[in-house]
């Protein structure tokens, strides 16, 4: 038995090939049958025609503020030159793809340069940053992985510590829920502290694995503090629920998706490619409908200029990491 069309699907096939389904396509996701204007909000809009087609701008006019504006105003596609067919594109990979889609890839599918779609994907991570998320409840494993690999070129003798060379990176997974993100300049007891409390409620069982730094953490929580003894070699306790596979098993998406999708990452990018892999775990029960017409939604509302994205990166440090 054939499994039944998806009329998204269908639709975005099209839209990544023609340029006037591709703002159709986006018209339908942001403003469905209702189109308004971004500016005022007023629902009395109109499209602006060339004779019995709409302009090549393909605007609307608000009758309220008198204001012009189209499918891009007021996200992250503003004033952008690329064709929205190619936005259109890399919304569908980077949000049916496991592993994301790397810029290379899609500048040899998209044909433009590989400067072009780096400027797609990272305005399209930015878009998927969750603002004001609730805090998560139940329970909830915490743990943090290091990102990166060994320098080149650097003798054994001037290697440096663990930490010099990769990013850590702290995730907290609610089981059965969300799971959030941070890079960290140093993991510590402080640090873990405050990453948990805005987080996860009070409430919670926390689940983590041995490590000193987490016995501080554990004591604000409700719900009580389990850990497994991985110096030990114990992941799961036997006859219990006290496990942080759940937060592994993230956490190997992420690393896969580095190392073999994008292979090298710099510590001042790497937030925006945990905005991608968190969004892709959050809405993992969606389908591929689903989550698209999310992503499209969530660009809305949101800005970001050159200048921000080069002279005010989400993490201070610039060194890359190499793998």
């Amino acid at each position: 038995m054939k499994k039944p069309k998806s009329q998204v699907l269908e639709a975005l096939r099209n839209a990544s090939v023609d340029e006037a389904k591709a703002v159709a396509f986006l018209e339908a996701q942001r403003w469905g049958d209702a189109p308004c204007c971004p500016h005022c909000g007023d629902l009395d809009v109109y499209p602006m025609m060339t004779g019995e087609k709409r302009n090549k701008d393909y605007r609307w006019r608000c009758k309220g503020c008198k204001a012009m504006f189209t499918v891009r105003t007021k996200s992250v596609l503003e004033e952008t030159r690329l064709p929205l067919r190619v936005w259109v594109y890399a919304i569908w990979k980077a949000a049916s793809s496991k592993k994301g889609i790397a810029a290379l890839q899609l500048s040899r599918e998209c044909e433009i340069t590989h400067k072009s779609a780096l400027f797609v994907l990272r305005r399209l991570r930015h878009g998927l940053t969750e603002e004001n998320p609730q805090k998560l409840t139940g329970t909830v494993e915490v743990d943090e992985v290091y990102i990166g690999g060994r320098p080149r070129y650097v003798s054994r003798s001037n290697m440096g510590t663990y930490a010099d060379y990769k990013t850590p990176v702290v995730g907290i997974v609610q089981r059965g829920g969300d799971v959030r993100f941070r890079v960290m300049p140093r993991v510590t007891a402080e640090t873990l502290g405050h990453f948990v409390a805005e987080n996860a409620d009070r409430s919670c069982r926390l689940i983590t694995d041995d490590s000193k730094a987490y016995k501080t953490v554990g004591l604000a929580f409700e719900g009580g503090h389990k850990f497994t003894r991985h110096k030990h070699r114990q992941y799961v306790k036997p006859g219990t629920d006290i496990h942080s596979n759940t937060i592994e098993g993230v956490f190997s998406l992420l690393q896969r998706g580095v190392m073999g999708t994008f292979h090298s990452v710099s510590r001042k990018h790497l937030p925006n490619y945990l905005n991608e892999f968190q969004f892709r775990w959050n809405t993992r029960k969606l389908n591929d409908d689903e989550r698209v017409t999310r992503v499209v939604k969530s660009l809305v509302g949101k800005r970001l200029e050159y200048r921000e994205s080069v002279e005010n990166p989400p993490y201070s440090e610039a060194a890359g990491v190499e793998f």
